[in-house]
């Protein structure tokens, strides 16, 4: 029987089964096999069962080619990131006379195609388009000035990616204060500012410090017990506070200690994991302080023991983590029958000239009989180890457990090198997987740039990083004293 003689429906479930390197292949061989390639069902499925870090899909707004792109883009950086040195691919530079404007670091790169540049003591916040190189106001503050400006970045739930941003703000009149949370909105379109919410001052205070965004909930908060604590149902665009602090395992807490805390949202849940100060003073070198982890979800609707605008605490456990570098690998997995909710984290430890990667199991099960809150427990599993010290790391993650990486460390051998990885945690009931390519100086990748500078990328280097396309983007000084935005593709 000739392979081509088979009903369609048939040879889409043969082509289940191939990679994407080899579906691309598949167009050499005759022109019914060609043919039947450029379907969109092919792509969808490959989509759907790939284990490659990708945007949120596949969607119905989704074409064939963008699932195709995107699957054969990431493809490509996959199969070099983690067998040999990284090198660069392509690399392109951005002179922008906006830079000089800038404070410290606040800028950003959303998915490596926007440059976000906001005016700090100005009055707009910039855009600037990286593959079309077109220039955007995407917000203009009407009389006033910005002050401050702190953002973080999800995907959106029907494509794109979705920037939140604070920006304190204080009018030119009057001299008086407000926040606002920005929604800015990224597709193939170019941005488009969402909508924008006035926070009240009186209930964030001018002491936010941190920003964290699921698929739906977005949180804010300073970094200490009991003060800033708010989030957002990014769907209703409900605010809600946290309850007061409390705690069943631990009587005292909130009352007698001051806490450092950080919060991650998830699309289920919001942690918050808190860090008593006088237990990180106590500690000798290598030592993690014991802390309390509590669990956070919006309140159900049939729920009438809180105010309908308070986040209710479901779950509730100790665990020993270092909280500053904590950062979501895989979102919520929910096991129909036991009712266990697993989501996992990255972070790492650094340790006598090694910097060890780990992954972070957090399984939320349900209350026990006569329980109030359910229990958290956490398992831990060792990834991946680099020689050094890794003051940076950036990855990209698909929430669903595949990841690829970026750490940037200092080695008192070889002086600053880049190390490429990629994780899959995918699974709930098998453990992850990891693994790290070789090390490549930072001095020999800049060796071959076509453009001066008198600012070397180091390992303290702000960094931006999108492992869909294997980008990196930081900001150096480049001719005649003039920032440079330095876009580099690696593998």
């Amino acid at each position: 029987m000739i392979l081509t003689s088979l009903p369609h429906d048939a040879l889409y479930r043969v082509l289940c089964f191939l990679s994407v390197s080899e579906v691309i292949r598949l167009r050499l061989v005759c022109k019914d096999l060609r043919d039947l390639t450029f379907h969109r069902a092919v792509w969808h499925d490959a989509y759907t069962y790939s284990k490659l870090p990708l945007p949120r899909g596949p969607l119905d707004s989704h074409s064939r080619e963008f699932l195709e792109n995107t699957l054969v883009k990431s493809t490509r950086v996959g199969i070099k990131w983690c067998k040999q040195a990284l090198t660069i691919a392509s690399k392109t530079t951005w002179f922008e006379p906006e830079w000089s404007t800038l404070q410290g670091d606040r800028w950003e790169v959303v998915s490596g195609l926007w440059l976000i540049i906001p005016l700090i003591r100005g009055s707009d916040i910039l855009c600037y388009d990286l593959e079309r190189g077109q220039r955007h106001v995407i917000y203009h503050a009407d009389n006033a000035l910005i002050l401050s400006f702190r953002s973080t970045t999800s995907e959106a739930a029907d494509g794109g990616y979705i920037l939140y941003a604070m920006v304190m703000e204080r009018d030119r009149s009057n001299a008086s204060f407000s926040q606002k949370l920005l929604l800015i909105r990224f597709c193939s379109e170019g941005p488009l500012l969402e909508y924008t919410m006035v926070i009240p001052v009186d209930i964030i205070g001018e002491g936010m410090s941190q920003l964290s965004a699921g698929r739906r909930l977005l949180c804010m908060s300073d970094h200490l017990t009991g003060t800033v604590n708010l989030a957002v149902d990014t769907h209703s665009r409900i605010l809600y506070r946290f309850p007061s602090p409390s705690s069943f395992i631990e009587p005292t807490f909130g009352t007698q200690e001051t806490y450092l805390k950080r919060l991650i949202a998830t699309e289920t849940h919001i942690f918050a994991m808190f860090t008593p100060l006088t237990n990180v003073a106590q500690l000798n070198d290598g030592e993690n302080p014991r802390q309390i982890i509590q669990a956070f979800a919006l309140p159900r609707v049939d729920d009438t023991t809180t105010s309908p605008n308070t986040l209710q605490l479901t779950h509730e456990g100790h665990c020993d983590l270092d909280i500053e570098r904590v950062a979501l690998l895989c979102d919520s997995m929910t096991n129909a029958v036991t009712g266990q909710t697993q989501i996992k984290f990255l972070t790492h430890y650094m340790r006598l000239n090694l910097t060890k990667y780990f992954a972070y199991r957090v399984t939320l099960s349900p209350p026990s009989p006569g329980q109030k809150l359910g229990n958290i427990s956490l398992s831990t599993e060792e990834l991946f180890s680099v020689p050094g010290y890794a003051n940076t790391m950036k990855f990209t993650t698909s929430l669903d457990g595949h990841a690829r990486g970026i750490c940037v460390l200092h080695n008192e051998r070889d002086g600053t090198e880049f190390y490429g990885f990629t994780i899959d945690a995918s699974s709930m009931d098998h453990p992850c997987s990891a693994k790290v390519g070789p090390g490549v100086d930072i001095k020999e990748v800049e060796a071959t740039e076509s453009y001066p500078s008198s600012l070397r990328m180091t390992w303290n280097v702000k960094l931006a990083f999108d492992g869909n396309l294997g980008r990196v983007c930081y900001r150096k000084r480049g001719k005649e004293g003039r920032d440079v935005l330095a876009i580099v593709d690696l593998a």
